[in-house]
């Protein structure tokens, strides 16, 4: 048996397989957080499950079926990103570049070196690529 601690998104903040006092269960309800059992085989993985909205089991996050026109793009390439759902936040060297309002993403590589694109989306399992920019002629 788990007990699981998860925020009012249903984001899994923490779960153990100890018993939980009223009191702690009573203090995690202080700072927002819910509490359910649940009888499981794996310990609940924050990064791929998340509580349904009812509060009465686990959920299999999704997973972004992306495709980048390259990973290897060289300055000033175009590099497309299609298949991201509506919604998605865009973040470049972890710092958020914003989210889509539709499903491509385009953007010009303007330095040579390494970038990683981060698209992030609740209810999703965080997709994450590396693109390396070269020079011409690398």
């Amino acid at each position: 048996m788990y007990n699981i601690f998860y925020d009012s998104n249903g984001e899994i903040l923490w779960s153990t397989t100890a018993n939980v006092s009223t009191e702690i269960i009573n203090q995690q309800a202080t700072g927002n957080r819910s509490h359910i059992v649940l009888d499981l085989t794996n310990n609940p993985n924050p990064t791929t499950h998340y509580v349904n909205s009812e509060g009465t089991a686990l959920v299999q996050k999704s997973v972004f079926n992306v495709t980048f026109s390259s990973l290897t793009p060289s300055v000033d390439d175009v590099v497309t990103v299609t298949g991201a759902p509506t919604g998605t936040e865009v973040f470049l060297d972890d710092v958020s570049q914003g989210t889509m309002d539709d499903t491509t993403l385009t953007f010009t590589m303007q330095e040579p070196g390494s970038y990683i694109v981060r698209l992030e989306k609740q209810y999703y399992q965080t997709h994450q690529v590396t693109l390396e920019v070269k020079r011409y002629g690398e």
